[in-house]
């Protein structure tokens, strides 16, 4: 991508190189055949699967536990902060052993990891030694989300070197079914097992659905990346992210990344939310398993499908805004429709399809602004750690709301519900203000440029 400053708005790529471009549209000269797109979410369903254990079950199951809203949030949060992190670690994977190689460790560690976190009840103030459960917990999802981590980063790496750009749309739609759909009904299913069977057959369950999502990765003829030293690796890598965080492309990239627009941060905290619609534990543990994890990876994956479809076929960063404003939408109507477990069904649903479109679409835009690079993986690592950055702290907020709100108007049964709704389309109404108000400025300096380019009269 260029450096140089080019006119057009900012939700726009006027700068990247065409779809004809030799550069994008197809892998490099000797790259081999790439996967067909449905097995990319066959890879990824570990991810979701290990995501969905943090942001679904683990939320559940601590609500069902008294524990408040906000250390809610942190704990999940906490546990999902390697998605945020591993841009530090990500130059490993560009240093000479084989993307496959990577993912293969780190799907296998994430597998003990959520075994081993299955076995472990989440009770808070008790102690094994001087550890306190909740804290010990909360270290064994750490693990597991840091390897996944890991494991995402390799498959958008492989997907980036090998995936041509006429096909990422595709790839990324079906990348992106796998991890919503992991996330959801994997999450859904943890919660009803946890529930229901045996801490050991938990975790037996998990790992086996690991290692054969997996298989696939073997078909995979990746050409490894250049073997280097380690430091001239990192000193090439932060060169080169320099460079595109430099461009017109590249920062505004970031700020879109950074921003809350289609965050999906509601997904995190739906089954903690699920009690203020249906008050009993046997109705609030149906909405979390039928309703967000069963029919929302459905619709999930939908969304992501369609979501893949559209980023093939419009312009990828004004397509992420439009699906951004439209998960606000839903959060908006969430927030004015009764607390019933219909209104929860229809509005969690819309949200999650909403949530889908905008995984989609993300993926396949940061796809196409890394490129085909050297130290791919560390640049999309950038990126997408910028994202989950966002997913983070708009999680935390939402937590916030709803306790803020519960405190303020304790004697109004809706208030948490309607801070947490509130607070979610606020920062997402927010963030499309702030990409509108930096659409302007770059369209602005570019005509200026432009102007001050041409000859006086």
């Amino acid at each position: 991508m260029s450096d140089a400053p080019e006119p057009g708005p900012a939700l726009q790529s006027p700068g990247a190189p065409s779809r004809e471009s030799p550069s994008l549209g197809a892998p490099p000269p000797g790259a081999p055949a790439f996967l067909p797109p449905p097995l990319w979410a066959l890879l990824t369903l570990p991810f979701g699967l290990t995501v969905g254990f943090a942001s679904i079950a683990v939320p559940f199951v601590l609500r069902s536990r008294g524990l408040p809203m906000t250390l809610i949030a942190t704990v999940s949060q906490t546990a999902q902060l390697p998605h945020v992190i591993k841009p530090f670690w990500s130059p490993l994977l560009d240093s000479g052993p084989r993307r496959r190689t990577w993912y293969f460790a780190s799907v296998a560690l994430a597998a003990l990891a959520l075994a081993a976190t299955a076995l472990i009840p989440p009770i808070p103030d008790e102690r094994i030694g001087p550890v306190p459960l909740l804290a010990l917990y909360t270290a064994a999802l750490f693990v597991a989300q840091a390897a996944v981590a890991t494991s995402g980063s390799a498959v958008l790496a492989l997907m980036a070197i090998t995936v041509p750009d006429a096909k990422r749309g595709a790839a990324s739609g079906w990348q992106t079914a796998g991890n919503l759909a992991g996330t959801a009904l994997g999450g859904a299913l943890i919660t009803w097992m946890l529930g229901h069977l045996s801490a050991s057959t938990t975790a037996a369950v998990i790992a086996v659905i690991c290692g054969l999502s997996a298989l696939p990765a073997i078909f995979i003829d990746e050409i490894p990346p250049l073997r280097r030293r380690a430091a001239r690796l990192v000193a090439d890598l932060l060169a080169q992210v320099w460079r595109t965080l430099r461009s017109r492309e590249g920062w505004t990239g970031m700020v879109i990344c950074l921003s809350p627009v289609g965050a999906g941060a509601l997904t995190n905290l739906f089954s903690a939310l699920a009690k203020d619609y249906a008050p009993d534990d046997a109705g609030a543990e149906h909405l979390v398993v039928v309703v967000a994890g069963v029919f929302g990876g459905i619709v999930n994956m939908a969304g992501a499908l369609l979501g893949g479809q559209l980023a093939d076929r419009m312009n990828r960063r004004l397509a992420y805004g439009v699906c951004g404003g439209l998960s606000a939408l839903c959060a908006v109507a969430m927030l004015l429709a009764p607390a019933t477990p219909g209104a929860f069904t229809v509005g969690c649903l819309a949200y999650q399809f909403a949530n889908g479109l905008c995984y989609a679409v993300f993926y396949a835009f940061v796809l196409e602004l890394v490129g085909h690079r050297d130290g791919v993986t560390t640049q999309l690592a950038l990126y997408v750690g910028a994202s989950n950055l966002a997913a983070s702290y708009v999680t935390w907020f939402d937590g916030f709301g709803y306790d803020r709100a519960k405190a303020l108007a304790p004697r109004w049964a809706s208030a948490g519900r309607a801070g947490m709704l509130g607070m979610d389309a606020l920062t997402s109404i927010a963030g499309l203000a702030v990409l509108g108000a930096m659409t302007m400025f770059v369209r602005g300096r570019g005509e200026h440029r432009k102007d001050a380019k041409a000859p006086r009269v």
